[in-house]
């Protein structure tokens, strides 16, 4: 659900800032050292984020003219997860498992051994492996501290607000229709309302 174009979907968080006033500069110079990296070995599985730009998942350099656009920073969570598919290891570990009892003229393998199989097969098929990709966009209105992260799922939107706090030593709180209305004079109406169609995830502070 990108920013720039299609359908758009977002979550808001409140930016709980510290006492320092917003450092354009700073935030860049963070950004970049947060920014995605490839992991070191590429028989390696697992999962694997960081920021990269808006315009491209694969440019991990921050510039002012490509992430600052008036009072918005706007840049993307990469997340990158690589794994081999669980039905192809799991035949080609068979035949491995196979071929080792007739070479052995056994007619069961130890658990050792099948797990020693197992992990030549990684080996040999992680490199081989692309990992799945995805890149969702986040825009911070500096100026009024509110962040959209342009992702719904659950999971998405811990790891950004995880990663979210390490880069910039800020938390995020989110933002929904309850803390919208906390305030409304016709509050004690629409609160019971909404709790009504289950439509509120997260409760105001008093």
């Amino acid at each position: 659900m990108p920013l720039l174009k299609g359908a758009m979907g977002a979550r808001r968080y409140r930016v709980l800032l510290a006492s320092d006033p917003p450092d354009r500069d700073r935030y860049l110079e963070l950004l970049n050292e947060h920014a995605f990296r490839e992991p070191d070995s590429k028989a390696k599985a697992g999962e694997n984020q960081g920021w990269v730009s808006l315009h491209n998942l694969c440019i991990t350099e921050f510039t002012h003219e490509d992430s600052y656009y008036n009072q918005y920073l706007c840049f993307a969570l990469r997340m990158d997860k690589k794994a081999i598919p669980a039905r192809l290891l799991k035949a080609l570990l068979d035949l491995r498992v196979t071929h080792w009892l007739q070479e052995m003229n056994r007619e069961r393998v130890p658990a050792a051994v099948k797990r020693e199989l197992k992990e030549q097969l990684e080996l040999e098929l992680l490199p081989r492996q692309l990992p799945s990709v995805g890149a969702h966009d986040v825009c911070w209105d500096l100026a009024n501290d509110v962040v959209w992260f342009f992702n719904n799922g659950n999971k998405a939107n811990e790891v950004f607000r995880t990663l979210f706090a390490q880069t910039f030593n800020l938390e995020t709180q989110p933002i929904a229709a309850l803390q919208l209305i906390a305030n409304h004079r016709k509050k004690d109406v629409w609160v019971p309302r909404l709790d009504s169609i289950g439509h509120a995830d997260y409760r105001p502070e008093p």
